[in-house]
């Protein structure tokens, strides 16, 4: 299990050293122009993953997975750190130069889905908080 290196909170660390920058979004507006966007996808889901939450579907693939990724950004070929979210039901991608941020924004998101869950699950996924939630999870 990997403990985050964010000894602070989102808010705090977002003050510090600003927000996430939303790179992929299915509904709203992004910070990346929209033929960077394929690039972006690309260098996204071949990141280096740091941590991921899983919830698993039926048949076993998942049906929403919370990611923190290392990637480079292809447009500054900087390092950079992103929260990658996708479900069935939608999907989106922040990112940040400092990975503190991004770990703190990780576990929100992780912890955000348990609060308002955007799938529909049985009640049994409920019983013991994340543990039983997500079928995999680093978030304690």
């Amino acid at each position: 299990m990997t403990l985050s290196p964010a000894v602070k909170p989102l808010e705090e660390l977002t003050a510090q050293y600003g927000p996430m920058r939303t790179v992929l979004h299915c509904t709203q507006p992004t910070a990346v122009p929209d033929q960077q966007y394929p690039t972006y996808v690309f260098n996204i889901l071949g990141g280096k993953t740091l941590r991921e939450s899983t919830i698993n579907g039926a048949d076993g693939t998942a049906d929403l997975f919370v990611r923190l990724v290392k990637y480079i950004d292809p447009v500054s070929r900087w390092e950079r750190f992103a929260v990658d979210y996708w479900s069935v039901n939608g999907f989106w991608a922040t990112d940040h130069a400092h990975r503190a941020v991004a770990e703190s924004a990780y576990e929100a998101a992780v912890r955000a889905e348990f609060a308002e869950p955007t799938l529909k699950l049985s009640l049994e996924r409920f019983s013991r908080g994340l543990a039983s939630f997500y079928d995999v999870t680093d978030v304690i």
